[in-house]
């Protein structure tokens, strides 16, 4: 027998499904079955099928109770630490094919990058493998991804189709932004979509589907609409709130700075990721090492930390060293009463003798007691040197 909706062949009694604008769809399903279903599974609602992964089930009250995911349902497992390193640039494919891997999920890229020298894949104790993904986004790597219908993982955003089959608008909550549509056509409404209708001013986005299925039998398409502000519907709220109550967090961070104006023990810089939403500073102190003191390189690279996690207290940690944008001069001890230069292996000696020297020896070959007199200082070079201070020869 089939059904206008199933998850595996058995019939939707109640729940829900949300297919989002970013991330994977997920489904609360309760299934007229006393049976627990697991694995793969497809859902089908009216010419809609999806291919997804039962998460959990369990029997309750004469129903089994099932959570099923888009793909393989790896993305919220953990993968293993990995970590990746190349001169040549690390590849988004890589790292995204790899991860994929790892978790049993089938992954698109769309747009191939190099994502810097090196990444790190964590495995900490609330570690999920979509977080690899979320981070890529906010690194600019991708804009968005997605689990398409057919369980695969695409690495860029929904394609802006236009919904061009017959639907009737039901009913409209504009402070939800939310849309109800009657339609035959489910398979077409999906994230990305552009609709337009007589009853609704103007044309509308959508910014992720949702199916309800009610316990009295009612069944209701909502079309969550774009905001004004191109905010997801579904994330936003829950974003906004974790931005509020991890926002100190990032006072935690190192960032990296272009160096302006240095001084003999300070740094002005501007940011390098001017998204990152971090100012331009002045006066900030060198505190990379505690026995010298340098000249920062003007226009060189400089790791900005906040000591205690405080806005009030940027500190340089750090200033790139090279052979074109170095440091000009470091001083050993800058503690100490006045500056004296340093000397290295083959640097010019002078060495000044008495102006008169007793000698008793021999002079040409003959013995010789007398008194020499030395008018001119000796020139010489120094040849070897302690390995435990080295300075560059020039």
């Amino acid at each position: 027998m089939s059904y206008f909706a199933s998850c595996a062949g058995l019939q939707i009694v109640s729940g829900s499904l949300l297919i989002p604008l970013v991330g994977t769809w997920s489904a609360e399903l309760a299934l007229a079955t006393q049976q627990p279903v697991s694995g793969k599974v497809e859902i089908v609602i009216g010419n809609l099928t999806l291919q997804g992964t039962v998460f959990r089930s369990s029997v309750y009250g004469g129903q089994v109770k099932a959570l099923v995911v888009g793909g393989a349902a790896g993305w919220r497992t953990q993968a293993s630490a990995q970590g990746y390193g190349s001169g040549t640039g690390v590849m988004l494919s890589t790292v995204l094919n790899d991860l994929a891997a790892a978790v049993g999920e089938t992954v698109n890229v769309f747009a191939d990058t190099s994502i810097g020298n090196a990444f790190a894949r964590v495995a900490f104790g609330t570690s999920v493998a979509s977080d690899v993904l979320w981070q890529m986004i906010q690194s600019g790597f991708m804009t968005a991804w997605y689990v398409d219908p057919a369980g695969v993982t695409q690495t860029g955003p929904w394609p802006p189709n236009a919904i061009t089959t017959p639907f009737d608008v039901t009913d409209q909550k504009p402070g939800a932004g939310v849309i109800e549509i009657a339609t035959e056509d489910y398979a077409s409404w999906m994230p990305g979509v552009t609709f337009s209708h007589p009853l609704l001013a103007g044309s509308y986005t959508s910014a992720g589907v949702h199916y309800v299925f009610d316990n009295d039998g009612k069944f209701r398409f909502e079309v969550l609409t774009q905001s004004e502000t191109g905010a997801d519907r579904v994330l936003g709220p829950l974003q906004q709130v974790i931005q509020k109550e991890t926002a100190g967090a990032k006072f935690f961070g190192r960032y990296e700075y272009v160096i302006h104006n240095p001084g003999s023990g300070t740094i002005d810089g501007a940011p390098v990721d001017t998204t990152l939403g971090l100012p331009e500073l002045t006066g900030v102190p060198l505190v990379g090492d505690s026995i010298a003191s340098y000249n920062a390189p003007d226009g060189g690279k400089a790791h900005v930390m906040f000591l205690d996690g405080s806005p009030t207290k940027p500190v340089c940690v750090w200033t790139e060293v090279t052979s074109e944008n170095g440091p000009d001069t470091v001083v050993l001890a800058p503690q100490g009463d006045g500056v004296n230069n340093v000397a290295r292996v083959s640097d010019t000696v002078t060495i000044l003798f008495p102006p008169l020297m007793p000698v008793a020896g021999t002079v040409g070959g003959l013995p010789f007691i007398g008194v020499l007199t030395i008018t001119t200082p000796g020139v010489g070079s120094i040849s070897t040197g302690s390995t435990l201070v080295q300075a560059a020869q020039s």
